[in-house]
């Protein structure tokens, strides 16, 4: 029988899984719609509201996490509120913040003002702060085949959105806009009705919790200090792009941005699966730390091994996204990075958030921001989106190594580093000779050669990933 970690982490991908081919349809059918400068307007739609959506959510999120398995099972709807009620009190001066810089913040992003499209962010935002909880009471939960079907859903309603506006409103930015905006409203009604223990109004009155707003805000206001310098490092690449180059250059960008988002989708069922597992195996026994180095060695193995195909494939990809967005291949070998080493550091980061030294996520990110800043304001003008792809990659090779050794500090796990590092240096070796003139066999060979050297590394270690669908039920 197949251990209960597999079952579980089976449960939440192949919802990830049906949803990447899903968006993978979607943005093959908007990038031939679209130009590339109007699809590099809807990305920073959804770089303004998610930007809005973190402040709102005010780091609360995390402490629902954190606080989950030390409240009482009955009250948990009651920590949920609580977190809520934090939340909303920081949503009402970000919405009004948004009211009073409308026109310019929208001729900024879109060089147009339109009134429909600043409706749509408000929606965006306010419904994304609900998704975000309704998404966390299910994973906290576990219920893995719920969350599946809540990611099919999200991108099947993307999809049927885009098709729909664009009979409407035809090869215009705003298609992809509204269908996103209508795909949450639909989400969120899905998530407060199939959880709605949880969303009871009465858990709202309810004031005996272990973990009071106080305490939650005293977890959560380092975190916002986070959040707002993880704005500028997951952004200052676009601005830097409008800033030095073109919407043109930021619409191929965004294009690269888009495939990477499907590995994003990937990362995001790892971690969706994983931190209420780790959260829980710590409180059972934190002594034990082989579940933390077997899934460590795992995930970097597979994620590293991706990372080549994906850049051996770069070329056939973006070829299906149209002739207008040839260029952006180029951009997708350091992008990958971005995916592959957040994830990795989703299990070496660990000892930062068992032991709640949250802070440290602050330095961490500020940093790897810096970092990025400075190598988009060196790259960016000479080299357009594919500097900023070099300068973004490095710069989460960086966060991913400082996230590990602080973590060590506080948490003692072998995570089998110098063959992370070993590969991950053969892959940046790689990255960067595809951004050379070349032959595509050539390539291909060299692909080929870095997949079989990061085999050889981790080959002593594959016998102990097997023996991981053979151990033992918690």
């Amino acid at each position: 029988m197949q251990n209960k970690l597999i079952k579980k982490f089976l449960s939440f991908s192949y919802g990830s899984v049906g949803g990447a081919v899903i968006a993978f349809i979607t943005t093959m059918l908007t990038t031939r719609i679209l130009q590339p400068e109007e699809f590099g307007k809807a990305s920073m739609f959804m770089l303004l509201v998610s930007i809005a959506m973190i402040v709102a959510v005010f780091g609360t999120d995390q402490a629902f996490v954190r606080f989950f398995y030390e409240e009482d099972e009955k009250k948990r709807g009651a920590l949920l509120y609580n977190c809520l009620k934090v939340s909303f009190i920081i949503l009402a001066p970000v919405l009004l913040v948004l009211v009073l810089i409308r026109v310019e913040l929208l001729n900024f992003l879109f060089s147009e003002y339109k009134i429909t499209i600043f409706i749509a962010i408000l929606i965006a935002v306010v419904t994304q702060v609900f998704y975000r909880f309704g998404t966390l009471v299910i994973r906290m939960q576990q219920k893995g085949n719920i969350y599946s079907i809540l990611e099919i859903l999200n991108k099947a309603f993307i999809l049927v959105g885009v098709l729909v506006f664009y009979l409407i409103l035809g090869n215009s930015y705003e298609i992809l806009i509204y269908s996103t905006v209508i795909s949450f409203i639909f989400l969120v009604i899905f998530l407060l009705y199939s959880q709605k223990g949880y969303w009871n109004l009465d858990n709202a009155t309810v004031t005996d919790t272990q973990h009071s707003k106080y305490e939650i805000f005293n977890f959560s206001y380092p975190l916002v200090l986070t959040t707002a310098v993880m704005w500028i490092f997951e952004g200052v690449d676009k601005f830097a792009i409008i800033h030095w180059s073109n919407y043109n250059e930021l619409g191929l960008y965004s294009a690269a941005f888009k495939i990477i988002g499907l590995l994003s989708i990937m990362k995001m069922a790892f971690t969706t699966f994983w931190t209420p597992v780790a959260y829980e195996l710590f409180e059972k026994d934190p002594s034990k730390t082989s579940h933390f180095t077997t899934v460590s060695k795992i995930v970097s193995f597979f994620m590293l091994l991706v990372a080549v195909i994906v850049i051996m494939m770069k070329d056939i990809i973006i070829m299906l996204l149209g002739d207008s967005y040839e260029d952006s291949s180029l951009m997708l070998s350091f992008l990958i990075f971005i995916p592959i080493m957040y994830t990795i550091s989703e299990t070496t980061v660990i000892g930062i958030n068992f032991y709640k030294k949250v802070k440290w996520h602050v330095v961490i990110v500020t940093i790897a921001c810096i970092v990025n800043i400075i190598g988009n304001w060196l790259l960016v003008p000479n080299f357009g989106g594919i500097g900023a792809s070099i300068s973004t990659g490095i710069s989460y090779v960086l966060f991913f190594t400082l996230r590990t050794v602080i973590s060590l500090h506080y948490y003692k796990v072998d995570y089998g580093l110098k063959k992370v590092y070993t590969s991950t240096a053969i892959l940046v070796a790689f990255a960067s000779y595809t951004l050379l003139p070349y032959h595509m066999i050539h390539e291909k060979i060299i692909g080929v050669v870095t997949m079989v050297l990061i085999i050889l590394i981790y080959s002593k270690d594959l016998k102990e990933i097997i023996k991981f669908r053979k151990m033992p039920s918690r």
